[in-house]
């Protein structure tokens, strides 16, 4: 029986959430029973550059950009993508749909496209705008659309006025990584009465409220119930430098991560804005306990099981760490059996929904 060939495109993902959800889908959906991969059109350096596929068939094409990104991607979306042409389904994984021939699926993760953010740089408000643009323009060459929630299948269809049957939610499980890690937290490290340790896993994008923390007086720093806060930008964009339990170790490794999971006593999540919140996702796979916004975002995945507070107001961070604490002290840790109940069990059945998705 002759299988099913499949293209994917993926030239321009960005950001460490995207960049971990690409690489197990592609594992889970390369070498699958019945299908191959025929083309991948991969970024010339990074991650995903070294990307080897198990077909004998897949013809594997860096994409190189001789002008700077942003430029870049504009001929590559408007000018440029008739040499993405092909006959069989492309999988598109850059938020944009192209202005080239054949069956295309998009897959959604940029937030951004369908509504704004007031604390983004003016340069990043005028690339989304363009990027809008894009999307308007060639929104008509793709065939269907993936997104990770109802809540980003809702504001798509909102924005761009496409039809319901058109988008099809897909969500995903931790990466393969930390699935293979076997990694489970039943209960709190060995502490009574102390202090916090906690982590805030994210790049430092505006729209990831870093900046809340710059509003900690740090002559009232011994007041929160916090032994250190863990950061994963670089030590020059500390957002409080002042604060003594604000400790910025930069972009981590899968194996530091792990380990930072294993001994933490809870995630905190001060972002405003995002297209899932894979770090979430982690979280509750593991067991850890969460403080995270009060935001639709993180009440769609995380139900009554998180302790919430309002992105816009320190003092709100501090009572719901407060919250945290008292709650570990009375020996209290969370059970997140029915949100997990939600999340697909492994990238395996992702890939199935995908393909299914791109064949339909």
């Amino acid at each position: 029986m002759e299988k099913r060939g499949f293209r994917v495109h993926l030239t321009n993902v960005q950001g460490l959430g995207g960049i971990q959800l690409v690489k197990s889908l592609l594992a889970a959906m390369d070498g699958r029973p019945g299908v191959e991969l025929r083309e991948a059109y991969l970024p010339a350096a990074g991650e995903l550059a070294d990307f080897q596929s198990r077909s004998r068939v897949a013809r594997l094409v860096h994409y190189r950009r001789g002008l700077p990104n942003g430029l870049s991607r504009i001929l590559e979306c408007l000018v440029l993508s008739r040499s993405f042409d092909g006959d069989t389904p492309l999988l598109v994984l850059g938020d944009l749909p192209l202005r080239c021939e054949g069956k295309q699926i998009l897959f959604l993760q940029n937030r951004f496209l369908l509504d704004g953010d007031s604390s983004s740089t003016l340069l990043f408000l005028l690339k989304t705008l363009v990027s809008r643009v894009i999307f308007a323009l060639n929104k008509r060459r793709a065939a269907y659309f993936i997104v990770q929630t109802e809540l980003m299948k809702s504001a798509l269809l909102k924005k761009y006025s496409l039809h319901a049957a058109q988008v099809g939610v897909i969500g995903q499980p931790p990466p393969d990584w930390l699935l293979a890690s076997g990694l489970r937290r039943a209960a709190a490290s060995a502490r009574r009465g102390g202090a916090l340790n906690l982590m805030y896993p994210a790049d430092g994008y505006p729209h990831k409220n870093h900046k809340l923390l710059s509003r900690i007086n740090s002559a009232d720093s011994g007041d929160w119930k916090i032994a250190k806060l863990t950061l994963t930008v670089a030590a020059k964009h500390n957002p409080n430098p002042a604060l003594p339990w604000l400790e910025c170790v930069g972009v981590q490794s899968t194996a530091e991560v792990l380990r930072r999971y294993a001994t933490t006593d809870g995630l905190v999540f001060l972002s405003k804005k995002e297209s899932y919140g894979l770090p979430l996702v982690e979280a509750m796979w593991i067991g850890l306990p969460i403080v995270c916004a009060d935001l639709p975002y993180a009440r769609i995945l995380c139900g009554d099981g998180a302790i919430y507070f309002d992105p816009d107001d320190v003092k709100s961070l501090r009572r719901a760490i407060n919250v945290l604490h008292d709650r570990l002290d009375s020996g209290w840790w969370p059970d997140w059996s029915r949100q997990l109940a939600a999340v697909p069990k492994s990238w395996d059945d992702v890939a199935s929904s995908v393909l299914t998705a791109m064949f339909r």
